[in-house]
């Protein structure tokens, strides 16, 4: 599975980038996308997007690409309010914030609900947020994610939130694309996006 993700990320994403400025439903599922698996989709779009996709084996890998990622783009510290994302920090020695506000320029480091295929967008919520509103953050964002949390489309996505934390729904509800997806009013174009996809074989 994982090879035929690598393989679309080694290609020219430029074709897949013009089909992608189409409007599109995000709710829906266009009949004329031949049938492909939800990974490779995510990825096809994710990247055409202007998103970059790393898929990691285990945490270990997850861990050198995450440092490999900071230390590319200068980001001594990061935006972090997640306390298990902040362990992981801690294990390759990078600072963090708990101010949104303090690196305006800076990185967000946040987990994800979904994983959105059809559209590669990336659905995030309060329970990623510490309950803060993600225009509150940079809009420059490195996301921790399992392939668990893939979902067909934004409509998917929230079914199976409503099914996994119906004691406990999230507010703030939004997804975030990478800067080269066609513009949506209500959904915030990242300017900077890496997506660290962590195999969890456990």
């Amino acid at each position: 599975m994982w090879k035929a993700i690598k393989k679309l990320l080694n290609k020219n994403t430029k074709e897949d980038a013009e089909e992608t400025n189409k409007n599109v439903d995000i709710f829906g599922q266009d009949n004329s996308i031949p049938e492909t698996s939800l990974d490779e989709l995510f990825a096809t779009n994710f990247n055409a997007g202007g998103g970059h996709f790393l898929y990691c084996g285990n945490e270990e890998e997850a861990l050198h690409n995450l440092h490999q990622i900071i230390k590319y783009e200068n980001a001594s510290k990061v935006i972090c309010v997640d306390p298990n994302l902040q362990t992981k920090l801690e294990k390759i020695d990078i600072s963090y914030s708990l101010n949104p506000t303090e690196l305006p320029q800076g990185f967000s480091f946040l987990n994800c609900e979904f994983l959105c295929a059809y559209d590669g967008s990336i659905m995030i919520s309060a329970h990623q947020t510490a309950g803060r509103k993600v225009e509150e953050f940079p809009l420059n964002f490195i996301i921790w994610a399992k392939p668990k949390q893939f979902a067909l489309n934004l409509s998917d996505a929230l079914q199976k939130l409503k099914s996994l934390k119906k004691d406990n729904l999230p507010s703030n509800i939004t997804c975030i694309r990478g800067k080269d997806m066609h513009s949506f009013s209500s959904i915030p174009n990242a300017k900077n996006i890496y997506l660290l996809l962590v195999d969890d074989l456990s």
